[in-house]
């Protein structure tokens, strides 16, 4: 007999944790049981009708399924010990620091029949469904993702902290092997790679340039996308696309698609729930989540 709540687990509750903790708190699919923070100043955040600690271990028997929102050195070892004790996972982005320990969480998920998400957030924006329904054969995609500088993000480089999103939209959008990587990128502000422009190209023939800097004076989240005889022009910030089709009248026919605001990480941790309850699947599993940060190690390397 399928559950129709699941107990929660919430571990991490500094910038992005607290973001997840109210989108459980007010999801009515689930009952926070426990939130986990190193930092007990953290937990003064937390509502006094949940259990508090600083210590994951403690709430194994209480949940069915956690959040994890840490750094990213801690991803393995925290998903490792609940994916062994039967709990469910949502894992944020980037999945973990090597391949090998990404292929060892598949498995023990697998092997447990358990659900592992990773946390790619672009991927539940509002563009997302028209955008894969137009999408057939990309020739040429061209992607700026620029940030003003946050220090939240700066424990690894800016491929795995904001590349890494238009990686994962790219390789569900484009059907080929990668050929070529070619890489570029500065220390500006940090001990890390803060700004970067790489270049892939795929067997297929299609190419993809992507920018992405967290030192910028703005915020943007844009994609180009030509493929034959039509152009899209994607804005993730601002929920819209423009369509410019080959025309016989003109150069180009535009058509305008734009996108009531959402909330992004509201419907992933739905996504996440559901899937834990067997009603859906999760829309980025582990796998893709490995596959993405395949190729941000293998950018990452030529920096």
């Amino acid at each position: 007999m399928r559950k129709n709540k699941i107990n929660i687990g919430i571990i991490g509750l500094g910038y992005l944790g607290k973001y997840h903790y109210e989108k459980y708190h007010k999801n009515p699919l689930c009952n926070i049981e426990w939130v986990v923070d190193i930092n007990k100043k953290n937990l003064n955040y937390v509502s006094p009708q949940y259990k508090k600690t600083t210590n994951y271990k403690e709430i194994i028997k209480d949940v069915d399924a956690v959040s994890i929102v840490t750094p990213t050195k801690n991803h393995f070892p925290i998903s490792k010990y609940f994916l062994e004790k039967n709990i469910h996972v949502l894992l944020e982005k980037p999945m973990t620091d090597t391949i090998e320990q990404a292929n060892k969480l598949i498995k023990i998920a697998k092997t447990n029949k358990l659900i592992l998400q990773i946390g790619h957030l672009e991927r539940f924006n509002p563009v997302m469904d028209t955008l894969n329904r137009q999408i057939k054969n990309p020739m040429f995609i061209e992607g700026h993702r620029l940030s003003k500088f946050n220090v939240r993000s700066t424990d690894v480089n800016v491929i795995y902290d904001l590349m890494i999103h238009d990686i994962d939209i790219m390789k569900s959008l484009v059907n080929s092997n990668i050929k070529k990587i070619s890489a570029f990128g500065k220390k500006i502000l940090t001990k890390s790679t803060d700004i970067a422009n790489v270049r892939i190209e795929f067997s297929n023939k299609c190419i993809a340039n992507l920018t992405a800097s967290r030192i910028s004076q703005k915020n943007e989240r844009k994609l180009r996308i030509f493929q034959k005889d039509t152009y899209l022009s994607v804005d993730f910030m601002n929920h819209e696309i423009k369509k410019y089709t080959k025309d016989k009248i003109k150069l180009f026919k535009r058509e305008d698609f734009k996108f009531d605001k959402s909330d992004a990480l509201k419907i992933e941790i739905n996504n996440f729930i559901l899937s834990c309850l067997g009603k859906e699947k999760p829309l980025v599993n582990g796998e893709m989540g490995k596959e993405a940060l395949l190729i941000a190690h293998k950018i990452s390397k030529l920096l």
